[in-house]
């Protein structure tokens, strides 16, 4: 197959290398050898870039992208960790609170023996719980 492949294309470039002389070979090499002419450099300084409003474009892109994106908001509510009661004293988020004092937007309405009632403003009440009851202290 190899042998078959190799003598057909033999035959092919016989056929058509036998049309062109030594004459035109030469010519053909002679056209290549001349100098070319090109641009001067400064007509090719004076130019414009052809991809600066590809990259301007594509900056423009890109911002609308960022307008069209719109950021969720999150909120999230506090945490309030009711550690201990003592003496009439709730330590709550590693501070000491009173019946009457303030923590954030509530105000402390009520102690219990394990619980620590808060309310806002507005109305809304948080009951803080103890988990574990080794951490509540009376004293008389």
């Amino acid at each position: 197959m190899k042998k078959l492949f190799t003598l057909s294309l033999l035959s092919v470039s016989s056929i058509y290398g036998a049309s062109i002389s030594a004459s035109e070979i030469t010519n053909m090499i002679t056209q290549i050898k001349k100098e070319r002419v090109g641009i001067a450099l400064t007509q090719l300084n004076s130019t414009k870039d052809p991809f600066l409003v590809n990259k301007v474009e594509e900056k423009v892109e890109e911002v609308k992208k960022k307008v069209v994106k719109a950021k969720k908001a999150v909120v999230v509510a506090k945490v309030y960790k009711l550690d201990a009661i003592l003496n009439h004293a709730a330590f709550i988020n590693k501070k000491w609170y009173k019946k009457g004092d303030k923590l954030d937007e509530y105000i402390v309405q009520s102690l219990s023996k394990s619980s620590v009632v808060l309310k806002s403003k507005s109305g809304v009440k948080k009951t803080l719980s103890m988990k574990k009851k080794k951490n509540i202290i009376q004293s008389n």
